[in-house]
């Protein structure tokens, strides 16, 4: 029984952070054209953010990476350095250009709507 929802826990976590689905390559610098989404399985609010920006942003090309995988830490840390993080820097991380957002609580859907403005911009330009 514990299997099964070991299991279930897996498959709800890889459908919630499919919004923001895993490229193959490896991209070692941070581009202020893309957003960034860092996330870990294991992060509750990974995957209510992940959800909300699935559910309301689906055309949003995102970068997504896990940070427990090979080669992702080192962006991570890359994003941690650049918008100056101090203390304990956590997930999810949302980087967009000049900003970000750290955590997922009651206002960050307002302020990740506000961000995410520009890119949508963007992809309404290239349809």
């Amino acid at each position: 029984m514990k299997r099964y929802i070991c299991a279930l826990v897996l498959c709800f976590a890889s459908l919630c952070l499919s919004c923001c689905s895993e490229k193959k390559d490896d991209i070692t610098v941070l581009s202020s054209q893309e957003i960034y989404f860092f996330y870990q399985t294991t992060c509750p609010h990974c995957h209510t953010a992940a959800q909300y920006i699935k559910n309301k942003y689906p055309m949003l090309k995102i970068v997504s990476r896990d940070i427990k995988l090979p080669g992702n830490m080192a962006l991570f840390k890359q994003a941690v350095e650049k918008y100056n993080i101090r203390g304990a820097a956590g997930t999810p991380l949302i980087c967009f250009g000049d900003h970000y957002i750290m955590g997922w609580g009651p206002n960050d859907k307002q302020l990740f709507d506000y961000y995410a403005r520009p890119y949508l911009d963007l992809v309404m330009q290239n349809k």
